[in-house]
């Protein structure tokens, strides 16, 4: 038996929460005060190395809060083994797919730049 097994996904959770928040609370801000912005200045923006970097981590803690959710939902109401599996599998790809989508969107970004 593992001691603390619960713990560590707990704490990461929490830990993302923060992160997401934090964030949130700085793009809002920085949204709320750019007045007169076009396209091309939110792009370089967004594309920028430090903003960029924000952004990763922001769509990555997103989706590791999202799994750690989604795997205790599932182990917790999902008794049977064979299901549990899909729908863990589903979710897992569903996620998987859309941090591949992020990527594609932030590389683009990057690449329209230079």
């Amino acid at each position: 038996m593992r001691l603390f097994g619960g713990l560590r996904p707990w704490v990461w959770q929490r830990l993302s929460a923060i992160y997401m928040l934090f964030f949130l609370a700085v793009f809002a801000t920085v949204l709320a005060s750019a007045d007169g912005m076009d396209f091309a200045r939110w792009r370089d923006w967004i594309a920028s190395p430090p903003v960029s970097i924000a952004v990763t981590l922001f769509f990555s803690a997103v989706f590791l809060h999202a799994w750690i959710g989604l795997r205790d939902i599932v182990l917790d109401y999902i008794h049977s083994v064979p299901l549990r599996a899909l729908v863990l599998g589903l979710g897992l790809f569903a996620l998987l797919a859309m941090a591949l989508r992020v990527a594609i969107v932030l590389f683009s970004l990057q690449a329209s730049t230079i």
